[in-house]
């Protein structure tokens, strides 16, 4: 007897609140997400961020912010208004964190703004709600040269097959190193 309502109070008590989920939730843009986003907050509450388009009006991107702990999430580029909930006990998406939830939206709008080397992005601080801080937060590609693809001598395995170019070796075309690299995505100055 005592199991089965123990078990009715296990199964009541999961039906009012949900797991918290963590990060990005969905992105309706239909963008690839590459620029960076990052919110600091304090242990006291989660959040649910949302970037809605300021020129459509339409829902971009949804992301939960566990409250304290690092978050980072990476979005699609575009001209968003930020808008916040916050709360402590998650009810999912539609009720969000119940009658207790919090809403408040940044202002001004913010432009996510990409290059063929460069993204912009934001660092937002919520951990003090009276004076909210928004700092640009850019991360920049550098080509770096692996130097192991400038070897004298290849393996067999890595020679091209067919007619090798020839450029300043003419009588060994086969040792022509051929140089690679690699993008590492860095914190711009």
């Amino acid at each position: 007897m005592w199991r089965s309502i123990l078990f009715f109070i296990l199964v009541a008590t999961g039906a009012a609140a949900q797991e918290r989920p963590q990060g990005l939730l969905w992105n309706k843009t239909g963008l690839p997400a590459t620029i960076p986003l990052q919110v600091k907050t304090t242990a006291e509450a989660d959040y649910v961020l949302r970037l809605r388009a300021y020129e459509t009006g339409e829902m971009a991107l949804a992301a939960y912010i566990r409250g304290g702990e690092f978050f980072r999430v990476l979005v699609p580029p575009g001209f968003y208004e930020l808008v916040f909930a916050s709360g402590r006990d998650w009810q999912g998406e539609p009720e969000l964190f119940g009658p207790e939830t919090r809403e408040f939206r940044l202002d001004p709008p913010l432009i996510f703004n990409s290059t063929a080397t460069r993204r912009e992005g934001y660092l937002i601080d919520l951990q003090d709600q009276e004076a909210i801080t928004i700092r640009l937060l850019a991360t920049c590609d550098r080509r770096a040269l692996d130097p192991d693809s400038l070897r004298a001598t290849r393996d067999p395995e890595d020679r091209v097959i067919g007619r090798p170019q020839t450029f300043d070796r003419p009588e060994r075309p086969d040792k022509i190193p051929f140089a690679r690299y690699e993008v590492q995505r860095r914190f711009c100055d």
